[in-house]
């Protein structure tokens, strides 16, 4: 078995991956409460994300850092390419995504919102 280690630039706050067509993009975010959080996206390369996971929070925007480059290793070993100077595009996602880290499980997000569901912008 062979582990993979994201080596990138440092700090590190956003990273892009992609593998064929599919993008992924993990952001750290503030979490509240002086927390950080890591939000990871994903989907076709020039469309909006279809997939998310949070994780966090954690009390420093170190070692939020340090699972980024974790999950980063995970997914080149996986085949996906990082792309350290592409620019990030579901940022909007990911900051509304960080509010609900560590969030009580009924305060997460409002009962008209659905996380899986993306209305567009009018």
């Amino acid at each position: 078995m062979k582990l993979h280690y994201f080596h990138g630039r440092s700090p590190l706050r956003d990273l892009v991956m992609v593998k064929d067509r599919q993008r992924i993009e993990l952001h750290i975010r503030p979490a509240g409460g002086g927390h950080w959080g890591l939000v990871v996206l994903s989907g076709p390369d020039q469309g909006r994300p279809d997939g998310q996971f949070c994780r966090g929070p954690w009390p420093t925007q170190a070692r939020a850092e340090s699972v980024l480059r974790s999950v980063a290793g995970t997914m080149m070993g996986k085949g996906y390419e990082p792309k350290p100077g592409d620019y990030v595009v579901w940022s909007v996602t990911a900051q509304r995504l960080a509010r609900t880290i560590g969030a009580p499980q009924g305060e997460q997000l409002s009962p008209d919102a659905d996380p899986d569901q993306f209305k567009p912008l009018i």
